[in-house]
Formats: C-alpha cells, sequence, structure tokens
C-alpha cells in the first residue's frame, strides 16, 4: 500500500480556514468594547467554538470582531493561538498574527502572520512551519497561499524530518503547488546536506494523498557483478478499496527490461489474494556454458529468451461453508530464482507468503515448484477436502517423470462416541488419480477405519486400545506395455497407549510470572501391523503410501511449563515457557527376526524434543536422535528466532538455523543485527553447507542512525554474484542509493 505525509499539510491547512469560517456563519452579536479576561461563545448552527482572549470586543457598527492577548480559537483537540485576531463579519476576512500556532490533534503549524478570506476559502501564511507528527515532518515556507478550496502555493520552501533549526539534511524548492486528494509538483527542487546541494531536479512531481491513491513510489538502484547496474521504477494503482497493483519497470544493463507486478485483494477477513508475476526478455540467451559465473548459478544449460516467475496465494470462501485455497508457483527455468532473488518483488523480499497465509514457497533450490488448488468443508464431525497439484520441474526435462496428483479427494470422520458405549470410532480415506508426462499412471484409493476404546483403570491413568483396518488399492497403466495392472494391500493395525498426568504448581516471581506449573506426562504405547498377504505390493509413484508390518513399544515422558502472568494492573494471562519430550522405542519385530542375524538393533534411536518461549520474542527449538549402536547422533535441527528490546525503542535480532543428517547434509543459517553505541549497528548473515564446505550466501553489514537519517555500507557474495553498495534512509521520506537482497529484519527506530 502507498501513503504519503505530505497531504497532511493540506489537510491542517485547510482546518485553518474552517476555524474561522464557522466563527462567520452565526455570531451573537452582543458584545461591546470590555476588557479583563473574558469568554465569547460563538455559536455556528452545526459547531460550537470557544474563543479566549484578554481583551475582547466587538463593533456592532462595523461588525468586526477583535481578540489580544493569548488569544484562544478552540473546539475540541483542535486549537488556534494567537497574540491578537481580527475578523470582518461582512467582508468574511479574518487575521490573525503575532505567534500564530494551530493545533490539529498531534500535528502543529506555526507562522507569523496569516490572512483568510473565508468566503472564497484562499488566504495566505507569512513564514509558516508545519509539524506533522506522525512521521515527524517540518515543512516551512516563507509565503503560503491558499488559492482555492484544496490547492495551495508554498514560496521559498523547505521539507525536512530533523529537529532544531540546523537540520542535517533538507529539501527546498521555489515554488510548490499542492492540491488534496491530487498530485503536488516542486520547481527547483534541490536535496541538500547541510547547506551543501547534492541533487537538482528542475521539476519534480509528487502524490499528494491523505489516503491510499495512485502514484509513483521511491526508484530503487543498484549494481551487482551479475546484471550489472539495476534501476527499477515502481508504479502503484489504487484500484479499489479492496485491491490494488503495483507495476515495476526494472532495466538490468547486462540483462535487458524486466517488468513485474504485484495484486492484492480482500473482499472479507476470509477471502483475499496475493498475486505476483515479472517477466525478462534476457539479453543474455543462450547461457553461456563457458563463464564461471553462470555456472555457479547452476550446471545446467538454459537456451530460452523470455524468462518469468509466476507465484502467489489466495483464500475464497464459498456457500455452503466451504473453503478454497489456491497456490501458484510456477518459474520459466532453474536459473531464475537464484539471478533474480533481490528487488521489491524478488524471492528474498516476500516472506509475508509465509507469515500471512502459513504457506511458504518452495526453497529457491528446491528440484520441484508445487502449485494447486483446494477445496475444503470442515463440519464438527468430519473434513472433506478436494484438489488438484503440479509439481513443476524447473530445469525442463525432456522426459519428465514426476508423478502429478492431479485429481485427490479426501474425507475423514473424526472420533464420535455412540450412545453411551465407551467406543470412538473415525475413518480415513483419500483417492488420488496421478498423471505423468513420461511413466506409469493410474488411480489409487485408501480405506481406514478406526476404532478407539478410551477408559480410566485407576484415578490417575488412563488406557486407550485401539483397532484399524486399512485398504490400499492401484489401478495402473504401464507405460512400457500399455496394459492396466491392479494391486491392492491390507493391514490391521491394533494398538494401545497407557498414561498419566502428574503436575505441581510453584509460587514464583520472575519475569512477570506469579505461578509456575510443571506438568508430566509418562506413556506407554504399543502397535502391531500386520499385512494380510506376505507379499508386498510396491508402491508405483509414493514411498510413502508403502505399508510395512510393524511390531513396536515406545516409551515416552513429556514434559511441560506452563507460566501464569500477571501484569501491574493485576490483568492475568498464561504462556507456556517449554516443552521437553524424550521417546524411546523397541522393536520386537527386529529382536525376533532381524534382516540381518549378525547385526540386530531393536532400540531406535533415542528422540529428544526441546522448546523454550521464555519471552514472547525468544523461540528456540532443537531435536535430536541418538544411535544407541553407532554411539552417534543420527541427526540434530536446531532454530533460533530472539529479538531483545534495548532502550530508546532499539531492537538486536539474532537468527539460527542448524541441520545435521548422518546421511552427509549439514547446514548452517545465522544472522546478528545488533545496536551498538552512538547510533551505530552491525550485522551479518550466512548460510552455509558444511557438509561441501562452502557458502551459500554470506552478507556483513555497518550502519549509523541519528535523529532523522541513516546510513548502511554492506557487502554480500553468493555463489552467483556479489553486491556492494550505500543506502541513505532519510526518516519519513524512505531510502535511497544502492540495494542489495537483504533488508534490515525490523526498523528499531519508534
Amino acid at each position: 500500500m502507498h501513503h504519503t505525509g505530505t497531504p497532511r499539510l493540506i489537510a491542517i491547512l485547510l482546518t485553518a480556514g474552517l476555524f474561522l469560517s464557522t466563527m462567520a456563519a452565526g455570531t451573537s452579536s452582543g458584545w461591546c468594547q470590555e476588557w479583563g479576561r473574558r469568554v465569547d461563545t460563538v455559536v455556528s448552527p452545526d459547531i460550537p467554538w470557544e474563543i479566549f482572549g484578554d481583551e475582547l470586543g466587538y463593533d456592532n457598527r462595523t461588525q468586526q470582531y477583535r481578540a489580544k492577548g493569548n488569544v484562544i480559537i478552540t473546539k475540541g483537540a483542535q486549537s488556534l493561538y494567537a497574540d491578537e485576531a481580527f475578523y470582518d463579519q461582512r467582508t468574511g476576512i479574518a487575521e490573525v498574527w503575532g505567534n500564530v500556532r494551530l493545533r490539529s490533534g498531534g500535528d502543529t503549524f506555526t507562522g507569523d502572520h496569516a490572512v483568510f478570506n473565508l468566503q472564497t476559502q484562499t488566504g495566505s501564511i507569512t513564514n509558516g512551519v508545519l509539524f506533522l507528527k506522525q512521521n515527524h515532518v517540518y515543512i516551512s515556507g516563507k509565503h503560503m497561499e491558499k488559492v482555492g478550496p484544496d490547492t495551495y502555493l508554498i514560496h521559498e520552501a523547505r521539507l525536512t524530518t530533523c529537529d532544531g533549526p540546523d537540520p542535517a539534511w533538507f529539501i527546498t524548492g521555489s515554488k510548490v503547488k499542492v492540491t488534496v486528494e491530487g498530485y503536488g509538483t516542486v520547481e527547483g527542487a534541490s536535496f541538500r546536506v547541510k547547506d551543501l546541494p547534492v541533487l537538482y531536479l528542475p521539476y519534480m512531481i509528487f502524490p499528494a494523498k491523505t489516503k491510499r491513491q495512485t502514484g509513483l513510489l521511491p526508484p530503487r538502484i543498484g549494481y551487482s557483478s551479475l546484471n550489472g547496474a539495476d534501476i527499477e521504477i515502481p508504479f502503484f494503482w489504487a484500484i479499489s478499496d479492496q485491491a490494488d497493483a503495483t507495476f515495476y519497470q526494472r532495466y538490468l544493463s547486462q540483462r535487458g527490461y524486466m517488468q513485474g507486478v504485484e495484486f492484492n485483494y480482500i473482499l472479507d477477513p476470509r477471502s483475499k489474494g496475493t498475486f505476483l508475476a515479472d517477466v525478462l526478455s534476457d539479453d543474455e540467451s543462450p547461457k553461456n556454458m563457458t563463464d564461471s559465473d553462470s555456472l555457479d548459478v547452476s550446471p545446467l544449460p538454459r537456451t530460452n529468451e523470455t524468462r518469468y516467475w509466476l507465484r502467489g496465494r489466495a483464500d475464497q470462501a464459498l456457500p455452503a461453508g466451504m473453503m478454497a485455497k489456491a497456490d501458484l508457483d510456477y518459474v520459466s527455468d532453474q536459473d531464475y530464482l537464484r539471478e533474480f532473488d533481490d528487488g521489491p518483488i524478488g524471492f528474498d523480499a516476500r516472506p509475508d507468503l509465509a507469515d500471512d497465509w502459513g504457506r511458504p514457497l518452495d526453497d529457491r533450490y528446491a528440484a520441484l515448484r508445487r502449485s494447486a488448488v483446494r477445496l475444503a468443508r470442515d463440519g464438527s464431525s468430519y473434513s472433506l477436502q478436494g484438489g488438484t497439484a503440479y509439481y513443476q520441474r524447473p530445469e525442463n526435462l525432456a522426459a519428465d517423470r514426476t508423478a502429478q496428483p492431479l485429481g485427490d479427494l479426501y474425507f475423514n470422520m473424526l472420533p464420535r462416541k455412540y450412545f453411551d458405549f465407551p467406543m470412538f470410532t473415525a475413518l480415513g480415506s483419500d483417492y488420488t488419480y496421478v498423471w505423468r508426462d513420461a511413466g506409469d499412471t493410474g488411480h489409487r484409493l485408501s480405506l481406514a477405519p478406526e476404532a478407539r476404546f478410551p477408559f480410566f483403570p485407576g484415578r490417575y491413568l488412563e488406557f486407550e486400545p485401539s483397532v484399524r483396518y486399512i485398504y490400499n488399492a492401484r489401478w495402473v497403466e504401464r507405460e512400457s506395455t500399455g496394459e492396466n495392472d491392479r494391486n491392492s494391500n491390507q493391514a490391521y493395525e491394533l494398538a494401545a497407549e497407557l498414561s498419566t498426568n502428574l503436575d505441581r504448581i510453584y509460587p514464583i516471581d520472575w519475569m512477570g510470572a506469579r505461578k509456575l506449573k510443571h506438568k508430566i506426562r509418562p506413556s506407554f504405547a504399543y502397535r502391531y501391523r500386520s499385512l494380510k498377504e506376505e507379499k508386498q505390493a510396491v508402491p508405483w509413484f509414493e514411498d510413502i503410501m508403502r505399508e510395512r508390518p510393524a511390531n513396536v513399544f515406545e516409551v515416552s515422558l513429556e514434559n511441560f511449563l506452563d507460566a501464569r502472568l500477571e501484569d501491574e494492573k493485576g490483568a492475568v494471562s498464561y504462556r507456556q515457557w517449554a516443552t521437553f519430550d524424550l521417546t524411546q522405542g523397541y522393536d520386537i519385530g527386529e529382536a525376533r527376526h532381524p534382516d540381518d542375524p549378525y547385526d540386530e538393533r531393536p532400540f531406535t534411536p533415542l528422540e529428544a524434543d526441546l522448546v523454550l518461549r521464555p519471552l514472547p520474542r525468544v523461540d528456540l527449538r532443537g531435536n535430536a536422535q541418538w544411535d544407541h549402536y553407532d554411539k552417534e547422533i543420527v541427526s540434530t535441527t536446531v532454530s533460533l528466532d530472539m529479538a531483545l528490546d534495548r532502550r530508546n525503542g532499539l531492537r538486536d535480532y539474532y537468527r539460527l538455523d542448524y541441520v545435521y543428517r548422518r546421511d552427509g547434509q549439514q547446514d548452517l543459517n545465522f544472522l546478528v543485527d545488533v545496536n551498538l553505541f552512538y547510533g551505530l549497528w552491525a550485522g551479518t548473515s550466512l548460510e552455509r553447507n558444511i557438509e561441501e564446505k562452502e557458502n551459500i550466501s554470506s552478507r556483513y553489514w555497518v550502519g549509523y542512525r541519528s535523529q532523522c537519517w541513516a546510513t548502511s555500507l554492506f557487502l554480500e557474495n553468493t555463489d552467483a554474484d556479489s553486491r556492494v553498495g550505500i543506502m541513505i534512509e532519510l526518516f519519513g521520506l524512505g531510502e535511497i542509493g544502492a540495494h542489495s537482497s537483504w533488508t534490515r529484519v525490523e526498523d528499531n527506530r519508534d
């Protein structure tokens, strides 16, 4: 959405004219010349005003009002102050002078002298200064004219967000013309640092909107070794209150002309969508397979000249309680997301697709990209879903054998109790039609009815046995022979779980918590699955559909720490500070019939899960599995997301992700962004493949923040590109300079 603080000047100036115009509408004329501190209530048929002054008077013959000394004209949150005020009821001319000050909400307008014609809604202000609190913007002019109901001229204007009489930067213009809910023009615009002119534009157009409106957005300029000079000019189109679009015109000196669009709409809280697309006519086609930088992107060839990326998310509420969800992710080639990951609509710029929709895009290095449409209806006792999905392989293989679930249907009945008998029944079922460009195609059907029998053998014990029948059937059309083949398998599954809950509450006084509840849930579970036929049907498109025999006993210990928080006013809230789970399994089938009689391994890896959330902005998670026989860790994952508040509204950020798999995967990603001292901050981030001993990307930055501006220097290296640049941010106006794909996690300035 596009916003600007400039039109607040218009709103305040217009308010100044309307203050006294309402006075002319209907004034009680019973005053003669009197002295002393008196109050005169000026009553309009619509709006009442109050006038205060050390000296107040009214001349019946000339129909003129005059007030002197500490003059205040006020209504609600709006107040006009001056040393002296004069109003001629016959001509409609009002004049105030001497320390003129107008307050409207948190905004303040000051000046030496102001004259308004309240009948034509025109006037002028001398040596005026406007302070807009929301954006912390000061706008001043030697002579300001109100030339129409919504149009203003400002002569010898100056704009800045810096406090004090000697601002670090400001923008000047010989003449500024602004129309409310329209556009503004600046003649002779000059950007200055102190008194040094840095940038000059003979003529500049800018939107002057108090609402989200159509207009140009600030341009983006950058440079990279892969794409060369990079300039992008966005244009925002406010289609309606429920929809908008932003168009991106981008030129890359080494690649060509790229166009992009972002479209957003919202119909109601449950129906909304975001779709993005960009298209490039690449001058570098086909791909130069002798260039090391191009090969660093990927070792695969590329011949297409037209390159693009389409992506988006949408939710839509439908009649009869139905809900539709759509995901779009389609790219022209395997290199695109790695070459063009920066920019306002680049891959790294859209984490909100995950935050807002809960459905993130696949990683830019993913072998497949998923697009799907799903319809769902959830009742109190069932869930019905149907949809279609397409998995794109960006390298465009000549014979693509990727399984495409073009049609699927799921129907699940939630556990339901019948009469007073202690039995709950449930049903899981699904159907899928799978197609391939090259390979076997066909259908799959799965049914899994289940019955559970929970009861409490003692005061502190819960015992729940269950039984489930699983049926899988597949109808396959073989590519090699063209014949239809049908196979199926059936399985019976018995399970039982015995558990108890133990808890204790501790009184504490730490981090706002008054009580801490520790809950322990030990459980013992057994699961037995047997195939009806010894010969197992081999799945033909997804390994996850394989049903295997099972005879496993499992012990688990779950720990929960829940805090009861109370603030200074006594308001109570609850937060789960931590969970810690230990799980150990024993495979009876492996103990009786090991695959390798010389290597019997019935104990499954010991698994530990930890989640720590002691503060609202601290989230630490870890998982590890230990192999008893090889005496080593099978896998480990650790993630940390932490934001620590500092004084003066500053905040430090720490992020860490570590993944280890015994089969060879070992990755490390981290980000650190800290505030140092005297307005300095610094940070670094890294994505590293430890197993391959190579960095996927590394970034470093250092910056300085003042009251009204900030600057940062950054360096970025990826496996395909290198970028270096400087970024300057003028608080209240935006950023200028070179940009990379990195942006700060969050603006630390309130």
